[in-house]
């Protein structure tokens, strides 16, 4: 018995330490940064000085995201997009299946591949500023499918560099306008 428990000790790894950090988990966001022109530094942060307007459906694209019980649109007029920090910013409509809307301002970091919701709204606005922005990983899967959609077809040039206002309107150009029934 003493034998086994002594093999089994001898086969725990050394990253099971506490003072040590796991090499292969330890810092996961940074193995997926895409350096931009030679920086390593994260983004500028740049102040967000107010909220857009609650958007106007007469604004609204639609997104086409698969598998998705919600559907998605982009205010168009709310898109702005920065060198400086390398962010698109816009307004996002999410309308449930049952007809619920929720509405946010958030920005997407085509470098990092991650986001920061800015500010929500329900069905009726006006866009309220959340009490606390964090970066948070874009994912492609469930609910948040739409941001990955956004940063791979239509906000990032390159996967890395955010697109001027200019190019992203054309790549939108032909989504399909908002309807009351969709």
């Amino acid at each position: 018995m003493k034998t086994l428990i002594l093999v089994l000790i001898s086969f725990l790894p050394t990253t099971l330490q506490a003072d040590q950090a796991d090499p292969i988990f330890d810092d996961i966001e940074k193995d997926q940064h895409v350096p931009r022109k030679g920086e390593n530094k994260p983004p500028q942060k740049l102040a967000i000085e107010s909220m857009p307007g609650y958007p106007r459906d007469s604004n609204l694209r639609k997104l086409e995201i698969r598998n998705s019980e919600s559907t998605f649109y982009v205010d168009i007029s709310s898109i702005t997009s920065s060198k400086k920090d390398n962010i698109a910013r816009l307004v996002t409509v999410a309308i449930s299946p049952y007809g619920a809307r929720t509405v946010t301002y958030e920005g997407l970091d085509c470098g990092y591949r991650r986001y920061k919701a800015y500010g929500y709204a329900g069905s009726d606005g006006p866009i309220r500023p959340f009490d606390e922005q964090a970066w948070k990983p874009v994912p492609d899967q469930g609910n948040g499918r739409y941001r990955a959609t956004l940063i791979d077809n239509y906000l990032c040039d390159n996967f890395s560099y955010a697109a001027s206002r200019d190019k992203i309107l054309i790549r939108m150009n032909g989504l399909k306008a908002y309807k009351k029934q969709d």
